[in-house]
């Protein structure tokens, strides 16, 4: 008599299962800032926070490292990947590609639901007008814009644009952004939405890019150790 030996799985789904957990959480962490750019991971220390077992945590931070959110020396051990400014530039000519196309999809496949929803995002968006940049305000403006990427009907777009805004916001310490930028925002997201509305493509398009644009330089600004006026945006083009 032959017997079958059948694998047990359960394990391996406990594994990944605390892979994933730890991943969350830790990437969690770095969105709310309590790591700085650049600053070392330390092993143990995550063992402690997470309540994890090392093996786990490894694997995460192995993850992370694959996505580009944590970098790691041989003699540094893991450490969270400062972005720089051409980082920026590059990262937001990728997005302004991406969503210009998203744009015009969605004016194509978009019905009168996915507008409303896109209404509702937009509307949440402006009411939330807190005193200074908050990650809060960011993921509402995230929303907004995935929103439209929904409506594009393309998943493996809305899930660029999502690991576009990630490596913005996780990677980047946006202390200072201007809180002025929130008003003008919620009209580039106005004017945006009703050109949509109309199905106007070409006017959509000028207008996503025009709101891409001003976000990048205020990013750009944020990461220079120059005062505002002084930086000069158009070096980072080539």
């Amino acid at each position: 008599m032959v017997i079958k030996m059948v694998p047990n799985t359960s394990n391996n789904n406990q594994s990944k299962t605390l892979i994933e957990e730890a991943y969350r959480k830790i990437k969690e962490m770095i969105f709310k800032q309590k790591f700085a750019p650049g600053q070392r991971l330390v092993t143990k220390d995550l063992v402690d926070t997470l309540n994890m077992s090392r093996t786990p945590i490894i694997n995460a931070l192995n993850r992370l490292v694959q996505d580009g959110f944590v970098g790691f020396e041989g003699f540094r051990g893991f450490y969270i990947r400062p972005i720089d400014h051409q980082e920026v530039w590059d990262a937001f000519g990728v997005r302004e590609a991406l969503e210009a196309y998203t744009v015009e999809q969605a004016i194509k496949l978009a019905d009168a639901g996915d507008m409303a929803i896109l209404e509702e995002k937009l509307y949440q968006h402006e009411q939330y007008m807190p005193n200074y940049y908050t990650q809060r305000k960011f993921l509402l403006d995230s929303e907004f814009h995935l929103q439209i990427a929904a409506m594009a009907k393309n998943r493996v777009l809305k899930w660029l644009l999502k690991r576009n805004f990630e490596h913005i916001f996780l990677r980047a310490r946006l202390d200072n952004y201007d809180p002025r930028r929130m008003a003008s925002s919620a009209q580039e997201h106005h004017r945006l939405v009703a050109r949509m509305k109309k199905k106007d493509v070409i006017g959509a398009i000028e207008a996503i890019r025009n709101h891409i644009q001003k976000a990048r330089d205020q990013v750009i600004r944020c990461l220079s150790e120059e005062e505002p006026g002084e930086v000069e945006l158009a070096s980072f083009q080539g």
